[in-house]
């Protein structure tokens, strides 16, 4: 049987005998998007809500045949994760398949990189100027099987937050395929009507984010009536008030929406609470 030929590569105008070992590491997750990824946040070295996203990776990567070693559990994570001695830090954790094959895998045993970025403080901080956000109308995002996981299938969001920044907005909302409110770029919506607070519900294709999950949980805790609602663009503009929420920064309040000034102080008192739960769950 002959050998196998080593095929050169040409990286960036660089001839090189082979594929550069870094590279092929990761090849499915660069040729495929044949990945997820978890955003976490360390406070203080503390990671009080890493159980949540390792049950949304577990859950992923049961979706996507990914077939991961027994060791992988959220303790085993951790431990990865403080090897880094991060104080305060957004922490992206990336998995993807193994290398071989093309749309059909050779093996579905997956790797992990771990990276990191430094945040300023130790706690969700309430952003004084809010947030200016319109609607893009360049995309919309598909409602499946994989929608509420965070994956590498992201040119959409890309084309989001271009047309956000082209337009001088802070962030941009999408619609989904039915034509309704999604999500923004990095974040689950929600918005108060009267003395009620709503968000769209997962069957509507956003991601099921960890802060939505725990925002879910302090409102029933806190008496506030939160209820799951598709929401059209021309419903949600007649909102009283607009936020955003995400794992990293907690909750983010929207101070324009498409041209209309919004106030937040109901937003805010929901913020509170979600200081004094982080507060509880740090002890």
């Amino acid at each position: 049987m002959p050998a196998q030929q080593i095929m050169p590569v040409n990286l960036n105008s660089a001839l090189l005998d082979q594929y550069p070992e870094a590279l092929e590491a990761a090849q499915r997750a660069l040729f495929y998007g044949d990945a997820l990824f978890e955003t976490i946040r360390v406070f203080d070295g503390r990671m009080p809500y890493l159980e949540r996203h390792w049950a949304r990776l577990h859950a992923g990567m049961s979706a996507l045949g990914f077939t991961p070693p027994k060791t992988w559990e959220a303790a085993f994570f951790r431990a990865e994760i403080a090897k880094l001695q991060l104080v305060n830090a957004r922490v992206r954790l990336t998995v993807w398949r193994s290398p071989g094959g093309l749309f059909r895998p050779e093996n579905d045993y997956p790797q992990f990189l771990i990276a990191a970025t430094p945040l300023p403080s130790d706690h969700f901080e309430w952003p004084g100027a809010g947030m200016d956000i319109g609607l893009c109308t360049a995309v919309r995002l598909p409602v499946d099987a994989f929608s509420n996981f965070k994956t590498l299938n992201a040119p959409r969001y890309v084309a989001a937050a271009r047309e956000a920044k082209a337009m001088g907005w802070d962030d941009a909302l999408l619609l989904n395929a039915n034509e309704r409110v999604c999500e923004a770029t990095s974040s689950n919506v929600f918005w108060w009507e009267k003395q009620a607070v709503y968000t769209v519900p997962l069957s509507e294709g956003c991601v099921a984010g960890v802060m939505r999950e725990i925002l879910l949980e302090i409102s029933n805790r806190n008496g506030y009536l939160l209820r799951e609602r598709p929401v059209t663009f021309a419903a949600l503009q007649q909102a009283d008030e607009i936020f955003l929420s995400n794992a990293i920064r907690g909750i983010i309040p929207v101070r324009n929406f498409t041209g209309k000034p919004l106030t937040t102080g109901m937003t805010r008192q929901l913020y509170e609470s979600l200081l004094k739960y982080a507060a509880l769950i740090s002890q």
